[in-house]
């Protein structure tokens, strides 16, 4: 399903294409490590809720204790903040949402539960009308490309070396603004070993759209002999005719750390 987002004068539909393969079972403990991947998207519920847009999450977890269900978990904490206070601004109930998450997985530690630190790969992003905010945790990946260019956004979200850390498993943020024709990836590690940064270039230059990516992507993982556990969100922007009254979304002010500016990314 497309989810339409309105902002100003424009109506943006961001259309999407999911890609899925998980290993492991949910709810039974093994001596092995199990992994899961998991997708979730979520829209406004109602008017209220409009303006704080879609958010979309992609996650992995390797663990050999019971704890599979905290991608879920995770995935609504941050579903339940983030739209919890609809006239709240964006950017701040994002923030807050991250903040929620980093709470939960601290509290976790300091219960002595720390078999996920270090084997949870995590990716958020919200869109609320053009903006854009995205945050990781882990090793996933995030493309954008735009007007024949590819920006490879995790490089900035997470340094290089930085150790987890379950008091901000959340620390960077993306923000930016969305234009029209602009393409998304955001995956789990495995896509990494699946197609290289170069291929991925090549097959987003050489598709038109998301639902020709992702049958290139399904192509390349079907030919694989036991491929590992991946999960891929495919995203796209387009913009529709204009709305006869406007609507302003707030600026975005704070967030967890000074926010990394997607225009100085795709320089």
């Amino acid at each position: 399903m497309d989810g339409a987002l309105w902002y100003n004068n424009f109506k943006m539909t961001i259309r999407k294409e999911e890609i899925i393969y998980s290993g492991g079972k949910r709810g039974y403990p093994s001596k092995q490590a199990q992994t899961v991947c998991d997708i979730f998207c979520y829209e406004p519920e109602n008017i209220e809720q409009s303006p704080l847009g879609n958010l979309y999450i992609v996650c992995q977890l390797s663990c050999v204790k019971d704890c599979l269900h905290l991608n879920n978990l995770l995935a609504l904490l941050i579903k339940r903040e983030y739209y919890s206070r609809p006239a709240k601004e964006a950017f701040k109930s994002f923030q807050a949402a991250l903040k929620k998450a980093n709470s939960h997985l601290n509290d976790l530690a300091k219960q002595g539960s720390l078999e996920w630190l270090g084997k949870t790969h995590f990716i958020c992003a919200a869109i609320a009308g053009k903006n854009l905010f995205l945050a990781q945790a882990g090793e996933p990946l995030a493309v954008l490309w735009r007007q024949g260019k590819t920006a490879n956004l995790s490089r900035k979200i997470i340094p290089e070396n930085q150790k987890p850390d379950p008091r901000k498993f959340f620390s960077n943020v993306v923000c930016g603004k969305i234009e029209e024709e602009d393409k998304m990836i955001l995956a789990t590690p495995f896509i990494n070993q699946l197609v290289s940064e170069t291929g991925l270039k090549q097959i987003f230059a050489n598709r038109f759209n998301i639902a020709d990516i992702a049958d290139q992507i399904n192509k390349i993982l079907r030919e694989q002999k036991k491929p590992s556990p991946i999960a891929v969100l495919l995203l796209e922007a387009a913009a529709e005719p204009p709305l006869k009254e406007k609507s302003f979304l707030p600026k975005p002010s704070h967030v967890i750390t000074p926010p990394i500016d997607l225009g100085e990314i795709l320089k």
